[in-house]
């Protein structure tokens, strides 16, 4: 059985049908989740993932979301997808200075 995967009686059926996998779909919210907190202790983290995914068959990856908020945190993961946007554009014009 793939790492990150319940077994298939317990994955819910719409990530089946869509070929979701658990770890990626965990990893992802994960890196969303740093991206809007900071300095989120383990058992905070583990709270929210229970909030975000109230579903029995989900509950297995728990401490891969808490570990993988971590990791985004120092930056040891990179995250899926495309890279965030930048929070401040760039400048269009430059300043000569003299």
């Amino acid at each position: 059985m793939p790492a990150g995967r319940p077994k298939a009686d317990r994955q819910m059926a719409h990530c089946r049908e869509a070929g979701l996998s658990c770890r990626e779909c965990v990893r992802a919210a994960a890196a969303d989740l740093v991206q809007i907190s900071a300095g989120l202790d383990a058992s905070l983290v583990r709270q929210i993932f229970f909030l975000m995914y109230p579903e029995h068959a989900c509950a297995s990856m728990a401490t891969e979301f808490v570990q993988a908020v971590h990791a985004h945190a120092e930056g040891r993961l990179v995250a899926a997808g495309p890279a965030p946007a930048r929070l401040e554009p760039e400048p269009r014009w430059r300043a000569a200075v003299a």
